[in-house]
């Protein structure tokens, strides 16, 4: 016995298929944003953040900014990566990131004339320094009026507290 279908039961199965596949990749979407957060709910502490590996630890600020709503991208360099760790849009404003995993040390000027010279190289109109430690005086100086968001470890773990 053989069945014929028509060409309107074709489309009407594949219109059915379309909107299956797109409500199974929101279910898949939801349940890793979900995760994401449970994830990064661990993180209670900087001395938590500070056991991390740095390459988790940028994980980490990849997993935070995606649940803040930016599209991240991951430096494809490991290593030398030219100063960039994260590559972010959202809303047609695109930005960089710094992760810097110290365990006492601060973050120094230096790091921070680096962002400021690279959002220009890059043409992004902000960018981000993160790390689990702390900024020196004259990185809070430095950012005045410019769009670079310093975020030690403290505000790290509030941001995290507040998903």
């Amino acid at each position: 016995m053989q069945f014929y279908y028509t060409d309107s039961q074709i489309f009407s199965f594949g219109i059915l298929l379309i909107f299956t596949l797109l409500i199974l990749l929101n279910i898949w979407r939801l349940t890793m944003r979900s995760s994401s957060v449970r994830y990064l709910k661990r993180f209670k502490s900087t001395k938590r953040l500070k056991r991390l590996e740095w390459d988790k630890f940028e994980h980490l600020c990849r997993l935070l900014f995606e649940a803040e709503g930016w599209k991240v991208t991951e430096n494809e360099k490991k290593g030398a990566d030219g100063g960039v760790d994260l590559w972010m849009k959202k809303r047609g404003q695109g930005a960089i990131v710094q992760c810097k995993k110290y365990e006492d040390a601060r973050v120094t000027i230096k790091v921070i004339r680096e962002m400021y010279g690279l959002m220009y190289e890059y043409d992004v109109d902000e960018a981000f320094v993160v790390t689990t430690s702390e900024f020196t005086k004259e990185c809070y100086r430095f950012v005045e009026g410019k769009s670079i968001t310093l975020i030690n470890g403290e505000a790290l773990v509030t941001r995290i507290g507040k998903l």
